[in-house]
């Protein structure tokens, strides 16, 4: 088909056109708030767009998994804490058991008190969080240990587990967040024998002791039981060190996804004020062309004949 359109009025029907596209793109930009939602817009700018977004959405599971393991590693320190009281409580009963007015009932009747406390000890390493044993290290389906009165250290170790778990910073450094039972309560040497410091061990040495009515050994096993605070004070420790070390993590993550968002908004994000002088510019000039048209006379070959 051959157009019957002038040159002078395709002319004017692409500069209509033009301006319309302009308009069009501008009045997406504002409803938007996007300069950029898509390639085209700015192909120079979509690389760098792309990766901003990966980052935000990488920082963003940084921080959720940072505050789950805070839960874990506060509740491991609150726990900690608590058995170093009942460890200075076993102090206690061993102290009054070493009293010279002491009998073997009385004494039967403070291991006993004693074995309640080795009770409590062995349910703190069953501590879950959300559904997790969070002192069995990487085999945190299962607890490592059972109260067994029978048993040379008063417990049954169900199993051995190292922790090996790492949480991530915003840096992409990562750290470890916990340890497990068998480092923290139930410390052997390389023959797997108890050795100072071993806090099941010394529990139990005390509650033998006084049901045995021993006074010597009673002796001993409150030495053990005050070397067994110390070194779980130094557990506890590490549990604070960790819980210092997520919350500058937690600091930073919030820092770099306030200069992700920033960098975005830079480069993706509409200027409104911009945009709103360049939408009135391009209504103004699409109506002046269309006033200016409408104005032309309107001839042609049969007018002209006329």
């Amino acid at each position: 088909m051959i157009s019957t359109l002038s040159s002078g009025s395709l002319q004017f029907l692409n500069s209509v056109n033009s301006i319309q596209s302009r308009l069009n793109k501008v009045q997406l930009e504002l409803s938007s708030g996007l300069a950029v939602s898509q390639p085209s817009d700015a192909p120079d700018q979509v690389s760098e767009i792309l990766q901003l977004h990966a980052n935000i959405q990488h920082n963003q599971q940084i921080q959720s998994n940072l505050n789950a393991v805070n839960g874990e590693v506060t509740t491991a320190d609150q726990n900690l804490s608590s058995g170093i009281t009942m460890l200075d409580q076993v102090q206690t009963l061993a102290a009054e058991g070493l009293g010279i007015s002491q009998t073997a009932a009385t004494r039967t009747t403070l291991a006993n008190q004693v074995q309640g406390l080795m009770q409590q000890m062995v349910s703190i390493t069953q501590t879950q969080v959300d559904g997790q044993y969070i002192f069995s290290g990487d085999a945190d389906q299962k607890p490592l240990y059972q109260f067994d009165a029978n048993s040379s250290t008063g417990v049954d170790r169900l199993q051995s587990s190292g922790s090996t778990r790492q949480i991530e910073d915003a840096s992409g450094n990562t750290f470890s967040v916990g340890l497990s039972a068998n480092q923290i309560f139930d410390v052997r040497d390389g023959s797997d024998n108890p050795t100072t410091g071993n806090v099941f061990a010394a529990m139990n040495a005390v509650r033998t002791a006084l049901l045995a009515n021993n006074t010597t050994d009673l002796q001993t096993g409150v030495s053990a039981v005050s070397d067994a605070s110390t070194y779980l004070n130094q557990q506890q420790g590490f549990y604070g060190t960790v819980e210092n070390r997520i919350t500058s993590a937690l600091a930073s993550a919030s820092s770099a996804s306030v200069s992700y968002q920033t960098e975005l908004s830079g480069r993706q994000d509409a200027d409104e004020t911009s945009a709103i002088i360049q939408m009135q510019q391009y209504t103004t000039n699409l109506q002046a062309a269309l006033a200016a048209q409408a104005k032309m006379p309107q001839t042609s070959l049969f007018s002209s004949m006329q």
